[in-house]
């Protein structure tokens, strides 16, 4: 039961704060995939879904589970998201010409305070 919630506390915080990101940066965001696919954004949400669960299960398994303390949980979850984030953005710098390094660097520092959040709130659940 501690594992399970964990993983939905990891996940609402990370859905939470990932929400307000992306309605803040809507304009930058709509704007720079309109260059690149000449269309405006149009989410597939099941995909997003199946993203946006499997995060906050790598979070608890290689941050979590393991930590220590929140410290721990967290740095460990910084870790996981700059790697997870680095290899979308930087996929995404490498082969589409309109792909901004502004938006690879401040995407991939987002994901990295987003697992470290997310990490820090599911070892909460999981030891309290």
């Amino acid at each position: 039961m501690k594992v399970a919630e964990a993983i939905v506390g990891s996940a609402l915080v990370i859905g939470l704060m990932d929400a307000l990101w992306l309605t803040i940066r809507f304009n930058y965001h709509n704007d720079l995939f309109y260059k690149i696919q000449k269309l405006e954004l149009a989410p597939r949400f099941g995909a997003a879904a199946y993203i946006y669960a499997l995060i906050p299960v790598a979070v608890f398994l290689y941050a979590v589970k393991d930590a220590f303390t929140i410290q721990d949980a967290a740095i460990k979850g910084a870790i996981l998201g700059f790697i997870l984030y680095s290899f979308y953005d930087v996929t995404n710098y490498a082969t589409l010409v309109n792909y901004t390094l502004e938006m690879t660097l401040t995407d991939t520092a987002w994901g990295t305070a987003l697992c470290a959040a997310g990490a820090a709130v599911g070892y909460i659940f999981y030891t309290r």
